[in-house]
């Protein structure tokens, strides 16, 4: 069942866990969402491999992900911490994905953050970044193989609740195991989501083994309402995040499901 670690520790940690999730994962789906739009309409082109990116400058990097599915479309995505400035990353690929390519680089400002793209055959190639204190920066560096792909969000294992609507499914693989996270926003608040999923999982013979509420994590307020479960069945876990929304009444719902001892990739 639960490890031994201690409750509040534990909680604290998951709630931890899972606003990262969810702030990570409405920052893909907006920069998925800016992609599309980028992307020119489908058309047949030969097969073509994998475009290298140029890293930034005075930078360091870190693979997110080298095999993974947005929304159905292929992607790779890397992120970077830097000691050159915003701007200056801006710049830096602005001016290389200009040169050589049929039209100029895209620039467009996303909440806190900018974000650069540049067609690439199929692919889309976008650095996403943002401020990171004392004149250095931070992002994200993406290719995705927009073009003869198809959309996909089918939430899979994932029951929805009436009014529930997809807004990402992102999958990807590391050794030995292959995870779907599947975002979700509901009308319902979370105790009620809650109550659902236990109910669903439980007579779809998924065994609980965890189910915490933000309101017994320490957090001064900080961590919205909301609620951690999971559940496992026949070597597969799932893990369900929910948080209520900023205006409060609706949830967001992070699912991810891992399969492990699969060597199959994504693509």
């Amino acid at each position: 069942m639960c490890p031994t670690r201690s409750l509040p520790a534990r909680t604290a940690r998951l709630a931890e866990t899972r606003l990262r999730l969810v702030r990570h994962a409405f920052e893909a789906a907006a920069v998925s969402a800016l992609l599309i739009v980028l992307c020119s309409p489908p058309r047949a082109l030969a097969a073509e491999p994998w475009p290298e990116v140029p890293l930034p400058p005075k930078a360091d990097v870190q693979w997110v992900a080298q095999s993974m599915r947005v929304n159905g479309v292929p992607t790779r995505v890397m992120q970077f911490r830097s000691s050159a400035s915003r701007s200056e990353i801006v710049e830096y690929y602005r001016s290389y994905w200009t040169g050589g390519y049929p039209r100029a680089a895209s620039v467009h400002l996303l909440a806190d953050a900018t974000v650069v793209g540049q067609e690439h055959g199929p692919y889309l190639l976008t650095v996403k970044v943002e401020d990171a204190g004392q004149d250095e920066s931070r992002g994200l560096i993406s290719v995705a193989r927009v073009i003869g792909s198809r959309v996909d969000r089918d939430p899979g294992q994932l029951p929805l609740m009436n009014g529930a609507h997809v807004l990402q499914v992102v999958e990807s693989d590391d050794p030995g195991k292959h995870s779907r996270e599947v975002v979700v926003t509901t009308p319902q608040p979370p105790s009620s989501v809650r109550e659902f999923y236990e109910a669903s999982f439980g007579s779809a013979g998924w065994q609980q083994l965890q189910g915490t509420d933000t309101a017994d994590v320490p957090h001064n307020g900080t961590v919205p309402a909301g609620a951690f479960v999971a559940f496992a069945r026949q070597g597969d876990e799932m893990q369900l995040s929910i948080v209520a929304t900023p205006k409060g009444g609706a949830s967001v719902v992070v699912a991810n499901l891992v399969t492990k001892d699969t060597g199959s990739a994504a693509e």
